[in-house]
């Protein structure tokens, strides 16, 4: 690879920063990066969220470079002129991260880490393969620390089988993942980790009880998010001792079988997008939190909204009201819903709902059984299924099911005698 590295010198910075440099890729785009220098021989880059560089993310690199580990901070956002949110990312040439990294390497001396979270991680292994392409001495780079992975090319609907980024199965950098129990994530680790070793990397999951994806970030946090966040440090020089007797990134990656893609946008504006298979919904059999055993199949002949949910999820508990103005509307004409809590304690679900009355009932899944089964990977998620409850609408995400467009769409479905076929 040629390398086009444009090295500035360090300019002290108050308030942020302790330094500022800029990396220009062979394309000739600037890279501004933060610095924390520290003492220490181990370095950080850290590719932050599709959010951005917050000031919370700013303390704890600060704290990062107070135990000795120097920390790298790429603005990507300000490089390409990119507003931050969800898949604001997607369009960054992955070789900008091995540009970083070699300018790390070679002007620190230290051993190198790369650090990434959510769908950052896609990008962070895309680029360390594109880097192990083209460079050389790639055991410097010792491995990933990788927060909340979100390694799908796109977000199941309900039911949907996952399909992952052609990435994970191609990586062989030794892994180390951060996981906030409070997270959809949580329950599909297993099968992350399964796919990031097919390319024959080494991985650890530490699970972080008591907090959700991007609790190191958010501006509002509870004080168990606060407390973790000040152990962070802490855990992250634990992760980088994991992974240093593994050897560094091998010179050469792993196959991969097709090209290197992004995570795709959702497509649609529709609240309820259709099913896509004529499938009936699996069983469904909980006790529900007045301590009744509820079957789905007890309930054949209704239209039924199964939720998926959690009261650590925020976009849960606001579609919560629009969700029993809807009971009490439809419920006559043969809607029922049933509210899925997965992974929580009766007793945390009654203390939640003491001040938040709702007619429908609510079911404990506390071990995820029933999420596996029905093929959940975000929160909320329902699916809506007709009277012989065939899946007939799938949808991720909180939004007001008390609107017009939800009620035109149900409508046909509730009619008296309609079996809702297709």
């Amino acid at each position: 690879m040629h390398k086009l590295i444009i090295l500035l010198p360090l300019l002290i910075c108050v308030g942020t920063a302790t330094a500022e440099r800029l990396v220009t890729t062979p394309e000739g785009d600037e890279i501004p990066v933060s610095i924390y220098p520290a003492e220490g021989d181990s370095l950080v880059v850290w590719l932050t969220s599709e959010f951005g560089i917050t000031p919370r993310r700013i303390a704890l690199a600060e704290a990062l470079a107070g135990q000795g580990v120097e920390v790298w901070a790429p603005d990507l956002h300000a490089a390409w002129f990119l507003p931050s949110g969800r898949y604001s990312l997607n369009d960054v040439d992955p070789v900008a991260v091995g540009t970083i990294l070699d300018d790390a390497i070679e002007t620190r001396h230290k051993r190198v880490y790369l650090m990434a979270e959510g769908r950052t991680v896609a990008l962070a292994l895309n680029g360390v393969r594109r880097w192990q392409t083209d460079s050389y001495g790639t055991q410097s780079l010792r491995g990933l620390i990788a927060f909340s992975p979100r390694l799908f090319r796109r977000t199941p609907h309900g039911g949907e089988a996952a399909e992952y980024l052609p990435v994970a199965a191609a990586s062989n950098l030794p892994i180390y993942i951060l996981q906030p129990e409070d997270s959809g994530g949580f329950w599909r680790m297993a099968q992350d980790i399964h796919e990031l070793e097919k390319g024959g990397s080494p991985v650890f999951m530490h699970r972080l009880p008591g907090v959700s994806d991007g609790f190191h970030a958010r501006p509002e946090y509870s004080d168990a998010e606060a407390a973790m966040t000040a152990s962070l440090p802490k855990m992250l020089k634990h992760a980088m001792a994991q992974l240093e007797p593994y050897g560094g990134a091998p010179a050469v990656p792993a196959p991969m079988a097709s090209e290197a893609i992004a995570p795709e946008k959702p497509a649609g504006d529709a609240l309820l997008r259709p099913y896509t298979e004529t499938r009936h919904a699996p069983e469904l059999r909980l006790p529900s939190l007045d301590g009744r055993q509820i079957d789905l199949g007890d309930h054949v002949g209704k239209v039924v909204l199964v939720n998926f949910w959690a009261t650590w999820c925020p976009p849960c508990v606001e579609e919560i009201p629009s969700l029993q103005r809807l009971y009490r509307q439809l419920q006559a004409q043969g809607l029922e819903i049933l509210a899925v809590d997965v992974g929580e304690s009766a007793e945390k679900m009654r203390a939640f709902l003491a001040d938040k009355p709702i007619d429908f009932p609510v079911l404990m899944d506390s071990r995820g059984e029933a999420l596996q089964r029905w093929g959940i990977y975000a929160f909320p998620t329902t699916l809506v299924l007709d009277r012989q409850h065939r899946i007939r609408y799938a949808v991720f995400g909180a939004f007001d099911w008390s609107s017009q467009e939800v009620l035109d769409t149900l409508a046909p479905l509730l009619k008296p005698g309609v079996s809702a076929g297709r």
